[in-house]
């Protein structure tokens, strides 16, 4: 396996915003523990974390975006996107059981499971009744 192959070696994992909100709930409330032990090193964290925050509550704002376009795209054909070919889910994050490989091969991502894909399509094109 070449140097290339091994950085393209998948790294990302799908994790639910709720999820990650929860955790930074709960480093929040771990932080009030300490916050006069030291008041600088608890500024900077409880900055980071807002930070956190904020890209999860736009990361939410994207994603319902992604289920409108996955639902109103004419490329979404019976809840599969028809535009795209995936040559290796895992290497985009996509869950396996949102490919579906047609007859000739290709894989498609059924966009009802895996809306996400959606999220900043440039081929999205509303469909036309």
């Amino acid at each position: 396996m070449s140097s290339i192959d091994e950085n393209l070696k998948p790294n990302i994992v799908v994790l639910s915003t709720s999820d990650l909100e929860e955790e930074i709930k709960g480093i929040n409330e771990e932080l009030k523990k300490f916050k006069g032990e030291n008041e600088e090193e608890h500024r900077k964290i409880y900055e980071i974390l807002s930070n956190l925050s904020k890209m999860l509550n736009w990361i939410n704002v994207a994603k319902s975006q992604a289920i409108w376009k996955s639902k109103t795209c004419k490329h979404s054909v019976n809840f599969t996107c028809q535009a795209w070919n995936i040559s290796d889910e895992e290497k985009l994050g996509i869950p396996s059981e949102a490919i579906v490989i047609n007859q000739d091969g290709t894989k498609k991502v059924i966009v009802s499971k895996f809306p996400d894909i959606c999220m900043v399509c440039p081929l999205y094109e509303a469909r036309r009744s």
